[in-house]
């Protein structure tokens, strides 16, 4: 008969079911870990985004690079203003003001004209995006850090007061609920196409000269260099050659439904076309590369030159991850969408041919919301905007109620205010 030493099992046994164990489970881990980023990268990548064990590893490595080169840590959002009486579906809704600027080295809060004002709107439930492009010369209310009041250039908010001014010029003058931005020059632009290996456009002759001649002075601003454009038709564009063809405003846009847009306005389609290919590539593209931009960010991001900035802390962009990985943009449009291009005290203008409808088409475009009332604030600015100019509101074709045949009515005793146009 065996004693209980007699039959247990030796240590060493013991030791090697365990290692045994531990090894097929991390082989198990290790399938299923590359099994779900095959079947489905982007729910991964959600998942890891929200991880508490992961989201602490990448504060742990990342967070003060982050913080010194890229946060704006100054950014104060308390000096942000929204309009009393702000109502309807905005509010259900993230609103970021994204700002292209043509700064060189560190000018970044001011002293520098955004040329690129674009509203970037995500719906919270669905992650649907849309993008409405500011015209820069759009005549709006601007209050400077000083507080002096001037109506002049949308553009010069950012040069009159940093982003804090611009952000509230938009929410003032739009009826928005902006507290948050990013801003990007020319030479982070070109960084981040490039990391992407470029986009594919289809340009005119003449959009084929004009990039050509943006590209020298873009190489002064960025001190890059790519070749000049030999041919139109599809051309697969460099990051440098993608940001000269991004400051074209004086030619033709087409864009893919074969829409053309003039001037100004066709300056801020081309804008909105690459960033949404910029968006797609990034999509398609896999971890490594993705990671790569963000650490060309990180690296070309200094106290004497930055290329890109944001109000955003690191948390807030991994929040963010999720939605961006199913992005959808599903719209775009300029705004205002009726307006007149008058000169004003010698500069031309962009003016919105009534601001309060303007306002209200913006919010049924960014936020699905039909007949919505614009502030008191937007309604006083938009009347000394027609008192000021002239201009009066004229609304698109699809808000233009057909008139009523009257041929067989007796108009005799009506009054001229019956006749008139409210």
């Amino acid at each position: 008969m065996k004693t209980i030493n007699e039959t247990k099992t030796p240590k060493w046994k013991i030791a090697l079911l365990v290692f045994e164990s531990i090894v097929i489970f991390l082989y198990l881990f290790v399938t299923v870990f590359f099994v779900w980023y095959k079947v489905d990268k982007n729910g991964f990548i959600a998942a890891c985004s929200k991880n508490p064990l992961v989201r602490s590893l990448i504060n742990y490595t990342t967070k003060d690079d982050y913080e010194q080169n890229v946060q704006d840590t100054d950014y104060n959002k308390e000096n942000i203003n929204q309009n009393e009486g702000l109502n309807g579906n905005v509010e259900t809704y993230r609103n970021i003001a994204l700002f292209g600027i043509d700064s060189r080295g560190s000018e970044f809060d001011d002293s520098t004209h955004s040329d690129t004002i674009i509203i970037v709107s995500i719906n919270n439930k669905t992650g649907e995006v849309k993008m409405a492009s500011l015209y820069r010369d759009t005549m709006l209310k601007i209050v400077d850090k000083d507080g002096d009041v001037s109506y002049t250039k949308a553009n010069a908010a950012f040069f009159k007061g940093g982003p804090e001014c611009a952000i509230n010029m938009l929410n003032t003058n739009l009826d928005l609920n902006i507290t948050d931005y990013a801003v990007v020059n020319f030479t982070g632009l070109t960084k981040i196409i490039d990391a992407l290996d470029g986009i594919d456009v289809t340009l005119t002759d003449d959009e084929m000269n004009y990039v050509n001649g943006y590209l020298t002075e873009t190489r002064l601003i960025t001190g890059l260099d790519a070749p000049d454009l030999t041919h139109s038709g599809q051309v697969h564009l460099s990051g440098l050659q993608a940001t000269a063809y991004c400051r074209i405003r004086y030619v033709t846009f087409y864009d893919e439904d074969g829409q053309k847009y003039y001037y100004d306005m066709g300056r801020t389609a081309r804008q909105r076309s690459v960033i949404k290919k910029v968006v797609e590539k990034a999509k398609d593209a896999g971890v490594g590369q993705v990671l790569q931009i963000a650490d060309s960010i990180l690296h070309y991001n200094t106290a004497d030159e930055k290329i890109i900035t944001t109000s955003l802390s690191l948390d807030e962009v991994m929040d963010l991850i999720p939605t961006l990985l199913k992005f959808t943009l599903s719209d775009n449009t300029g705004f205002p969408f009726t307006c007149d291009t008058p000169k004003i005290n010698g500069a031309s203008m962009v003016v919105a041919q009534g601001l309060e409808y303007n306002v209200s088409k913006l919010h049924k475009f960014l936020f699905g919301e039909e007949n919505y009332q614009p502030s008191e604030t937007v309604k006083t600015i938009s009347d000394y905007l027609i008192n000021y100019t002239g201009i009066s509101t004229v609304k698109l074709d699809e808000d233009i109620e057909p008139e009523t045949d009257n041929d067989n009515v007796n108009t005799d005793n009506l009054t001229q205010e019956d006749n008139s146009e409210e």
